[in-house]
């Protein structure tokens, strides 16, 4: 008769095996409670599972000081710092990206007005794009200026062919970087 080996685990709290590390999120939730007196961080999975969080209080801080902008930021600080130790650096750096890109400002087409086009996804008789990929085509486009504000620019074209950054009628002081996209 063939004798049983007793398989042998650790056991805490009541589990065998050993602990799950740290999972691995491509995305994250970053979620602000604030109130008068207390400032809530929260890192979340995209499910809404929790990560990592702060508060000005967890913070040190007590009284009327938790309140304050310092202590939220420092809530913050601290939420994203256990996050980042826990290897989830991309969920606070696709955040943080966008918030920079946001507020580099420059030059470039913000609206389009086309005549007898009921809607984005529409198609224009005589034009092989749909309206959404001309839009696309537009975003696409590198301008430089020196001044501040709105401006208008046209573009007129008759005949087949193809219309490309050049074609468009820009104010003296606006140019296209490169007049070659279509």
């Amino acid at each position: 008769m063939a004798k049983v080996i007793p398989k042998i685990s650790s056991r805490r709290n009541g589990r065998i095996g050993s602990r799950k590390g740290a999972r691995r999120i491509p995305k994250g939730v970053i979620h602000v409670q604030a109130s008068f007196n207390n400032t809530i961080v929260t890192v979340t999975d995209v499910r809404g599972r929790v990560v990592s969080w702060s508060s000005a209080g967890t913070s040190g801080f007590k009284g009327t000081r938790r309140g304050t902008p310092f202590a939220a930021q420092t809530a913050a600080a601290n939420a994203i710092c256990t996050v980042v130790d826990q290897g989830q650096a991309d969920t606070i750096g696709i955040a943080m990206r966008r918030a920079l890109l946001g507020e580099i400002e420059g030059t470039c087409i913000t609206r389009v007005k086309s005549e007898k086009v009921p809607y984005e996804y529409s198609t224009i008789t005589g034009i092989q794009e749909s309206v959404h990929e001309i839009l696309m085509n537009l975003k696409e486009i590198v301008l430089r200026s020196n001044l501040y504000g709105t401006s208008d620019a046209s573009i007129c074209v008759k005949g087949p062919g193809y219309v490309t950054a050049q074609d468009i009628i820009l104010p003296p002081y606006v140019e296209t970087v490169d007049v070659h996209n279509i």
